[in-house]
């Protein structure tokens, strides 16, 4: 059995005692008792003491461990505290705020809280602690403090009204956080922003250069620096707006480098290049700052001539343009003499577009093209028709072969003396569906520029052997004759199969077959082309120059040639009062080289006599006989050919 609580029982005792007193005596509670019961009762009283003591010693205990827990947080902890009274004078401080002000305890407590903060922000701090005054009031703002070495430094201040009696002055508790880490990351961040849009703004920069870059590649031929062919077509656009607009005319050049072809082929591309280089540049020295050149594309350039509206003007620009030529263009040290054909159109309000601009005036380069070198022309409307009427011709020139339309005529070559017959041309036509019998220079120029002629030139030795087969001829009569075959020059470089037409032939005697060139393969790089004439010469071949007298070639290059027979061009026979002494000196060179030199064009008796008087003793022409097919070639023999 354990003991009861004495306290509890003596609290029980009294109960009853009290119940006991009150419901018996009217006396006081404490009257009449005896000495025992008043023992008793201090007892009690001792005892409830003793307990409420043992309550408060625990509660003083709980109390004073708490205090320690907050001294030791005050002391301890990394936030910066400080305890101010009502008139901002430092009460206390913790270690983290001697820390963060840069002051001990000691010097602190003897100094108004005032004198840390910036001057500029005194009256904001006095008011924070004015307006928090009542207990339990707590705020805070941002303030600039002045610590131990005038460094300023930023924090954030919390206030917080420390509770007191009524009748005592208010006291505060400050909390200081250094916002220096935040400030710093601030600042970092600030700079990294401003790196950032740095390098944004270098970024956009170098983008609009790039941009602009593109835009001027995109817009500009990139080997001469000068505007391309989409550049140039939008001028032409704003050309015609004025045009229409404002009535205000202007022309366009278009030109391009005469046998350009040669200097890549002979010079290599880099060399090309050099001379487009310089003669875009040449080109922009001759025109107006209110001009545009541009260059197209290959050796192809245009110039737009503003507030032109008359040829005169045109005329000026192609003569200073000719004088900017005049000069040699160096290439590695060699010097090139470069030509240019040029078309001109002055735009009038029936163009719309800058296609239809370029089509026009590429018909008038086209057409200067083909009047020869350094050509120019002023577009005509009728160029259209003729280039519609070329492009029709071409695509029934491509069939022609396989339609069975090509026809071979023969033009006999006779003895001056008494006409007898020595030879004959074959010479090729054309029975063409709509325009009848073409001769050879209606069409074989386009042939050449379509690469049909080396088809052509196979063809027509092979008809001419199959033809000529058919007929009987009579050695005794005829012991020798030749059989001329014209050849492309672009085809007699094709070596094997000249020589295989040829072995193809087999042509009866008393025929030789000569192969007919122009003096204009006399003109071609000397290595090259007399390479391919000894080739071809070795193979039995004989050569013969045609139309000689009309390139540029000189007499005394024929030696360099396996030559057998040498064509005086038609045209020195039709004007032989003026070139006698020109046509002596040919006939006589030719002989002295061992050549057979023949007239051509030979059309009245004067003309033959005047030909026998210099020297000559072979022609050719329509004083004798015309081509003739080969039906009709047989008649002329018989008729009285020797």
């Amino acid at each position: 059995m354990t003991n009861p609580d004495p306290v509890f029982e003596a609290q029980h005792l009294r109960a009853q005692a009290e119940h006991h007193v009150r419901s018996t005596s009217p006396l006081p509670l404490w009257a009449g008792w005896p000495a025992e019961a008043l023992n008793y009762e201090l007892h009690v009283y001792h005892a409830e003491l003793t307990a409420q003591n043992e309550e408060l010693q625990l509660t003083v205990a709980e109390l004073e461990r708490e205090h320690q827990l907050q001294h030791s947080l005050y002391e301890h902890v990394p936030t910066a505290y400080l305890t101010l009274d009502a008139q901002a004078m430092v009460l206390n401080v913790n270690p983290a705020g001697e820390r963060l002000l840069g002051f001990q305890r000691g010097h602190l407590l003897t100094r108004r809280f005032l004198q840390f903060i910036a001057p500029a922000q005194r009256a904001a701090f006095n008011q924070l602690l004015r307006v928090l005054s009542v207990p339990g009031a707590t705020g805070g703002q941002p303030f600039r403090l002045i610590p131990s070495g005038n460094q300023l430094l930023d924090v954030h201040l919390q206030v917080l009204a420390l509770p007191h009696p009524p009748q005592d002055q208010a006291t505060y508790l400050l909390s200081l956080t250094d916002l220096t880490p935040l400030v710093k990351a601030q600042g970092a961040l600030h700079d990294l922003n401003a790196t950032l849009e740095d390098r944004v703004r270098e970024g956009t920069q170098q983008f609009h250069a790039l941009s602009a870059q593109f835009r001027h590649q995109a817009r500009h031929d990139a080997l001469t620096g000068l505007p391309n062919r989409a550049a140039f077509e939008e001028c032409l656009l704003l050309a015609l707006e004025g045009l229409h607009q404002r009535g205000e005319p202007f022309a366009v050049l278009f030109c391009d480098v005469d046998r350009f072809k040669r200097i890549n082929d002979t010079l290599g591309h880099p060399a090309g290049d050099h001379v487009l280089q310089e003669l875009a540049r040449r080109l922009h020295s001759v025109i107006r700052p209110t001009d545009h050149v541009a260059r197209l594309g290959g050796d192809e350039f245009a110039v737009l001539l503003h507030g032109v509206a008359d040829q005169a003007v045109v005329s000026r620009v192609m003569a200073r343009l000719e004088h900017a030529l005049l000069g040699p263009f160096i290439v590695e040290g060699q010097e090139l003499f470069i030509q240019i054909g040029s078309g001109v159109l002055l735009v009038t309000a029936e163009y719309h577009t800058s296609e239809e601009i370029l089509r026009d005036v590429d018909l008038a380069l086209y057409q200067a093209k083909r009047g020869g070198p350094a050509g120019t022309r002023l577009f005509e409307p009728a160029m259209r028709d003729e280039f519609r009427g070329r492009l029709a011709l071409e695509g029934d020139l491509r069939h022609a072969l396989e339609r069975d339309e090509l026809r071979v005529h023969y033009q006999p070559i006779v003895a001056l003396k008494d006409g007898g017959l020595l030879g004959l041309e074959a010479l090729i036509h054309w029975q063409h569906p709509q325009q009848g019998l073409l001769s050879a220079g209606a069409f074989v120029p386009l042939a050449e520029e379509l690469g049909l002629m080396g088809q052509f030139d196979g063809w027509v030795l092979q008809t001419a052997a199959r033809e000529l087969a058919r007929w009987p001829v009579d050695s005794a009569q005829f012991p020798a004759l030749w059989l001329n075959v014209n050849v492309s020059a672009a085809h007699l470089g094709q070596v094997a199969d000249v020589a295989a037409h040829l072995a193809g032939t087999a042509l009866p005697a008393p025929w030789q077959v000569l192969i007919e060139i122009t003096e204009r393969v006399l003109t071609q790089p000397a290595d090259t082309d007399a390479a391919t004439l000894q080739v071809l010469h070795a193979a039995g071949i004989e050569l013969v120059v045609d139309d000689f007298g009309i390139g540029v070639s000189s007499l005394s290059s024929l030696h360099r040639f396996p030559l057998r027979m040498l064509k005086i061009d038609r045209s020195f026979v039709t004007t032989l009062d003026q070139n006698r002494e020109l046509v002596r000196t040919i006939a006589v060179v030719g002989h002295t080289l061992g050549l057979t030199v023949v007239a051509e064009g030979v059309e009245t008796e004067a003309q033959r006599a005047q030909l026998m008087a210099l020297g000559l003793t072979v022609g050719q022409g329509y004083l004798f006989a015309p081509p003739l097919p080969a039906d009709q070639l047989a008649t002329f023999l018989n008729s009285g050919a020797r």
